[in-house]
């Protein structure tokens, strides 16, 4: 297993993480449209407080939010790694 240093030198900049989903909406068929069709529209879906906050992205954004979506799930991936390899490493010196 990589050393933590090394997990942690790999990582990108913490600058403009974002935790959350980008979603994707389009609706066929909707009434309230003059042609029959809704979208596509991106939106950010975020857990805020106990509650989910969904905004809607500009085409212009979207790229932006899936690199910071993408960056901060990959900085959760290698928390979670070196959490486990201190666990190991705490528990292998009690045995």
């Amino acid at each position: 297993m990589p050393s933590k240093d090394s997990l942690v030198a790999n990582l990108p900049p913490i600058t403009g993480l974002i935790r959350g989903s980008l979603v994707r909406y389009f609706h066929e068929g909707c009434r309230c449209h003059p042609k029959g069709r809704y979208g596509p529209y991106w939106y950010l879906s975020v857990n805020q407080g106990g509650r989910t906050r969904m905004r809607k992205l500009k085409d212009h954004q979207v790229a932006q939010v899936r690199w910071a979506v993408k960056n901060y799930n990959l900085w959760w991936k290698t928390c979670l790694r070196i959490f486990e390899t201190n666990t190991e490493r705490l528990l292998a010196q009690e045995g």
